[in-house]
C-alpha cells in the first residue's frame, strides 16, 4: 500500500501537540542539568560553560557594557603615533568579506603586545560576566585596529559578529571627530566612548558602527576590535543527571 505523504502541507493537530510536548520535555531536561551543574565557572568543563552561555545570551546578556579606560591616554597616542606611520598598503579592506572593515590585524604587526595587554586586563572581566573561566575558556579569534573616516570608510551596518563576544576600544580623543559611537538594536541606543574606553557584547547582539560625520585634526578615528571565541575543547564534557 502506497501512503501519500505532503511534506510541505500543515501538521494535524495531534502532530503539533506532540512537538510542543518533546519541546517542553527537552526545556524542562535542560533546565534541570544546567540547575544541577556547580556555580563556579571555574568549576565547570568548558562544554558546560558554553551550554549555559548559550542558554542565557538571549535573555540575560541582551545589553552591552562599558569598561572604562582599558588604556590610558599616553597608550592610545601610542596606537595613534603607530598607525599615522603606516603606509596606505598597510592597511587591508578585504579581510571580512560580508562586512569589510579598513584594518590592520594586530598578530605578528608593530602592535603585537597589545595582545598581552587585552589578555590581562579584559580577558577575566569578560570571563566574569559571561560565565566562562578567567584563563581557560575564551581565546582570541581576530584583533585588529580599524580606520574611519568620513570621506571613506565612515561606519558599519547592521551586523553580528562570526565569534562568541566583542569589543571595541576608541583610540582617538573623542572631540577629534563627530558622529562615531556602537548603535546596539537590542536597547536601541548608541554607546559613545571616551578615549581609552571599552564597549564588550555578546557577538549575537545587532549593532553597527556610527558614521563619522567629521574629523578635526586627525583624519580618522581608530578602534580596536576583538573577536572571542571558545578555546578548542578537546577535553570538557557536559555532566549528565
Amino acid at each position: 500500500m502506497i501512503v501519500s505523504f505532503d511534506l510541505f502541507g500543515e501538521i494535524t493537530a495531534e502532530e503539533k501537540s506532540a512537538l510542543q510536548e518533546r519541546t517542553q520535555k527537552f526545556q524542562h531536561d535542560q533546565q534541570c542539568m544546567i540547575a544541577s551543574l556547580d556555580h563556579d565557572p571555574r568549576k565547570r568543563t568548558m562544554a558546560e560553560n558554553r551550554l549555559i552561555f548559550h542558554h542565557k545570551r538571549h535573555s540575560q546578556f541582551t545589553v552591552p557594557n562599558r569598561l572604562r579606560r582599558l588604556f590610558s591616554l599616553e597608550e592610545c597616542n601610542r596606537i595613534l603615533e603607530g598607525c599615522k606611520e603606516m603606509s596606505c598598503s598597510d592597511w587591508n579592506t578585504a579581510r571580512h568579506s560580508a562586512f569589510a572593515t579598513t584594518d590592520i590585524p594586530i598578530r605578528n604587526s608593530r602592535f603585537d603586545y597589545l595582545i598581552d595587554q587585552v589578555r590581562d586586563r579584559l580577558i577575566p572581566v569578560m570571563a566574569n560576566h559571561y560565565g566562562f573561566h578567567p584563563t581557560r575558556d575564551l581565546e582570541f579569534r581576530d584583533i585588529f585596529v580599524v580606520k574611519y573616516s568620513a570621506d571613506a570608510q565612515a561606519g558599519l551596518k547592521l551586523h553580528t559578529d562570526g565569534c562568541l563576544l566583542s569589543f571595541n576600544v576608541l583610540i582617538n580623543p573623542k572631540d577629534e571627530f563627530d558622529g562615531g559611537g556602537t548603535y546596539f538594536q537590542p536597547t536601541d541606543q548608541t554607546m559613545a566612548s571616551e578615549q581609552g574606553d571599552c564597549v564588550f557584547h555578546g557577538a549575537h547582539i545587532m549593532h553597527r558602527g556610527v558614521d563619522i560625520t567629521e574629523a578635526r585634526g586627525i583624519c580618522w578615528s581608530g578602534l580596536l576590535t576583538l573577536l572571542i571565541q571558545l578555546k578548542k575543547d578537546g577535553t570538557g564534557s557536559i555532566k549528565r543527571i
